[in-house]
């Protein structure tokens, strides 16, 4: 029986196919093990893949030292501040001698109803917070959240004024002994040019669970 020779044509499209099919691997092995990645965009890509968002447009980036990343676990090198739409997420990948790494994404969606809308960006001591605006005449943006010390719990409160596009994205240093962050602890302000309060969110019933001194 002799053996079916096989055309240029059907030869191009083995090929095709297998290349495919090889970069079809491939990316499935970066995300599955996450192989060493080469450039930060690169982390990024493949991290908005992971937890299947957008791609996002990046707004605005934050960074973070190696050295406060060693002592801080779960922290990254990187964040990205990213929009898809209705959606605003921050991605944190990071950066380990010559390779980057994929890390974590967390996302909120807009809601128009609501004069700001925030995203905890970072939980620890030091980090940040993401709250999208809906109100043009708000210039600052306050957050405010329970930390705990020594089993003694306060407030703690941290203002930020530079708004990228409808943005603002708001750090924050807490004492060193500080307790994380909850996304429901949350209290945010927002107020005009002249200082005038424009907008309160309630206050978050988690803080019915803990003994403060005095409650704003």
């Amino acid at each position: 029986m002799s053996k079916r020779s096989v055309t240029p044509a059907q030869r191009k499209r083995r090929i095709v196919r297998d290349t495919l099919l090889l970069a079809v691997i491939l990316v499935v092995l970066v995300l599955a093990l996450d192989l060493p990645i080469l450039t930060a965009q690169q982390a990024l890509k493949a991290t908005q893949a992971r937890y299947f968002f957008g791609p996002g447009r990046v707004i605005t980036t934050l960074d973070y030292p190696r050295a406060y990343n060693k002592v801080k676990i779960g922290q990254y090198d990187r964040y990205y501040i990213l929009r898809d739409g209705d959606w605003y997420a921050w991605c944190g990948v990071n950066h380990y001698g010559l390779f980057w790494q994929t890390g974590g994404l967390d996302a909120v969606r807009n809601d128009p109803d609501r004069s700001l809308v925030p995203l905890v960006v970072s939980d620890w001591s030091n980090g940040a917070v993401l709250v999208i605006s809906n109100d043009p005449e708000i210039t600052q943006v306050e957050v405010i959240f329970p930390i705990a010390a020594n089993s003694t719990y306060t407030l703690f409160s941290t203002c930020g004024t530079n708004a990228v596009e409808n943005c603002f994205l708001i750090s924050y240093t807490a004492p060193e002994q500080a307790y994380f962050v909850y996304p429901e602890d949350l209290q945010v302000k927002g107020y005009g040019a002249d200082g005038t309060l424009l907008y309160r969110s309630p206050i978050p019933d988690e803080w019915a669970r803990y003994d403060f001194p005095s409650k704003s």
